[in-house]
């Protein structure tokens, strides 16, 4: 079950990063996850505590029920004492005149079989006061633990609804996949890669497929490209749309308006924005753009292959994760 736990736990770490929220909100989503897990060790912890408690509150409830045991013995001896007194009372008011020397012993007896009954009183009471204090801390720990239980049943329901909402969302993501993958078939291999990373489906067009070297201008191969895409994603509204611009580390020489490699990465995101809202069946609010210029590179090596790695437009394809926040707003 933990290495379940863990999967979940990097499956929806993988969920969060990039995701159309905020890097704040994908914090918090990460931190609440991480605190549920955290919230249940603790209450296990304190379950089980509070059991061993529980038991060793019934050993002491065993042991004052024998106390009340000898409790009721003492009674009765208290009783047979009582009785010999009045017997002996009797006795010395017969033998009054001959025993005048024993009364005086048999009262300091007498006083003293008094103070023991009086000190064992005491002591029965203090047990039983006892008793109740400890009947009292044991109905309050039940109620404590009745409590935690119903915790640990309405936190291990909300880790059962985000495990089916991930495993949901991975399924929804493969299943994107499959159908980009079968809209842009014959353009895989020529400029242009369809992989899933991190949960999310990730378009990779290089710049020989939609752009001439500093232009910002779709190729007409691009083109179709991005329309047969575009299909796709209006026949999938759950989707949101992420478009990134990258460059080489190769500086920009400005003709115009673009000024450098963060204007053209921004610029090439846009120009492919509108491209696929010519569809007009994707809603503008799916869909946000992004320049990276070269801080993004895929390849670091100082070579012409690398820098043609690095000179691309990613498209990046998330799921809708609603449901996942109710759940963790909850």
């Amino acid at each position: 079950m933990k290495q379940v736990h863990l999967f979940l736990l990097l499956l929806f770490v993988a969920a969060g990063a990039g995701a159309c929220v905020s890097n704040k909100q994908y914090n918090s989503l990460k931190s609440d996850y991480n605190r549920l897990l955290n919230d249940r060790t603790t209450l296990n912890d304190r379950v089980n505590a509070l059991s061993t408690e529980n038991n060793g509150l019934k050993r002491r409830l065993q042991e004052l029920e024998k106390v009340a045991t000898d409790f009721q013995t003492l009674t009765a001896e208290y009783e047979s004492l009582q009785q010999q007194f009045g017997e002996l009372q009797a006795l010395m008011e017969s033998y009054r005149r001959d025993r005048d020397r024993e009364m005086g012993s048999l009262s300091v007896q007498l006083q003293r079989d008094r103070e023991t009954l009086q000190n064992k009183e005491d002591e029965l009471a203090e047990r039983s006061r006892q008793l109740e204090q400890m009947q009292r801390e044991l109905a309050e720990r039940s109620r404590e633990l009745e409590q935690m239980q119903r915790e640990m049943e309405q936190h291990h329901k909300r880790l059962t609804e985000l495990e089916a909402i991930l495993n949901k969302k991975d399924s929804v993501v493969n299943t994107l996949r499959h159908r980009v993958s079968d809209a842009l078939l014959g353009f895989e291999g020529k400029g242009l890669t369809v992989h899933v990373k991190n949960g999310k489906v990730y378009v990779s067009m290089e710049d020989k497929l939609l752009f001439k070297s500093g232009s910002y201008s779709i190729e007409p191969n691009g083109t179709e490209a991005i329309r047969k895409l575009s299909n796709v994603l209006a026949q999938n509204p759950d989707i949101n749309v992420v478009i990134e611009g990258h460059t080489d580390d190769v500086a920009y020489r400005s003709s115009g308006e673009l000024k450098d490699n963060w204007d053209l990465s921004v610029k090439r995101a846009t120009t492919v924005v509108r491209a696929l809202l010519s569809n007009t069946a994707i809603h503008p609010v799916r869909i946000t753009a992004a320049g990276r210029s070269e801080y993004v590179p895929l390849d670091t090596d100082n070579t012409a292959e690398a820098r043609q790695k690095n000179r691309r437009t990613e498209i990046i394809l998330t799921p809708k994760l609603d449901e996942l926040l109710e759940v963790l707003e909850y």
